[in-house]
């Protein structure tokens, strides 16, 4: 089970929700409760400074880890919409170039869906997909445009295929460098830190404190949950789709035959 899947998840809250309420058993057995009523009004200034501060950081995280999933959609988006221009504007090129290239956008859809989707879970990348990539980049760029119509387009997808494969190298090094160790460890400490505040407060009623500290400890393990899942777009359960490629295969599919496919092979 990988670390950022539903399962892992689960373990998360419930291993804080139980990890908090056996250290406040403890916290309880070796202090008496008198000792912890004479903490309660400087430790209530200081858990609300601390408290505070924790939920402020944790907040900014999950943002971030939110925005960069949804930086993850619209970077395959783009990359799919430019693969899909090129396919297009190559059929105003001259039929020999225009099936070189559309063979190409046709293999590297391929490539990315069926083979480096599955590899960016691990952070690797195709090596298949990224020569494609260049091969496609290279069949455009070096093509000579002769009528007045190919000159216009020429710029254009150019452009389009240079947009791929900036939008590649985002998505792939995306995949590579994701939440740093040390934001992990922050959040870890910050969150532990902030639930051992609560056992220097001591209440008549322990089964209220025990849930009142588990609900804390559930809180900032739910939001954990959500930077795990969030802050990797390209791994585990919840990650992005391929969905606008293979958008892109079956408009591929569609216009172009395997016989034709098959005269530049």
């Amino acid at each position: 089970m990988s670390i950022d899947s539903y399962g892992s998840g689960v373990l998360l809250v419930l291993g804080s929700m139980i990890a908090s309420v056996v250290g406040l058993l403890i916290a309880r057995k070796l202090a008496h409760l008198d000792h912890l009523k004479a903490t309660h009004e400087v430790g209530g200034y200081l858990l609300s400074v601390v408290g505070t501060m924790y939920a402020v950081l944790l907040g900014l995280v999950v943002v971030d880890a939110m925005s960069r999933f949804q930086q993850g959609i619209s970077i395959t988006e783009s990359e799919a919409n430019s693969l899909a221009d090129v396919f297009i504007l190559s059929q105003r090129m001259p039929t020999e170039r225009a099936l070189v290239v559309q063979r190409l956008c046709h293999r590297y859809a391929d490539l990315v869906i069926n083979d480096e989707w599955k590899k960016l879970d691990s952070g690797h990348i195709s090596k298949d997909a990224r020569r494609t990539a260049i091969e496609l980049m290279k069949a455009v760029s070096n093509w000579e445009p002769s009528t007045e119509s190919e000159k216009a387009i020429y710029p254009i997808a150019v452009t389009e295929a240079c947009q791929l494969w900036d939008c590649r190298r985002s998505r792939t090094n995306m995949s590579q460098h994701c939440m740093p160790p040390l934001e992990w460890y922050i959040l870890i400490i910050g969150g532990v830190v902030t639930v051992v505040f609560t056992y220097f407060f001591g209440i008549e009623n322990l089964k209220a404190q025990i849930a009142m500290t588990a609900m804390v400890s559930m809180i900032i393990a739910l939001n954990l949950f959500l930077v795990m899942m969030f802050g990797y777009p390209f791994s585990g359960e919840l990650k992005v789709a391929p969905s606008s490629f293979e958008l892109d295969k079956k408009i591929f599919d569609d216009q172009l035959g395997i016989s034709k496919l098959n005269l530049v092979q």
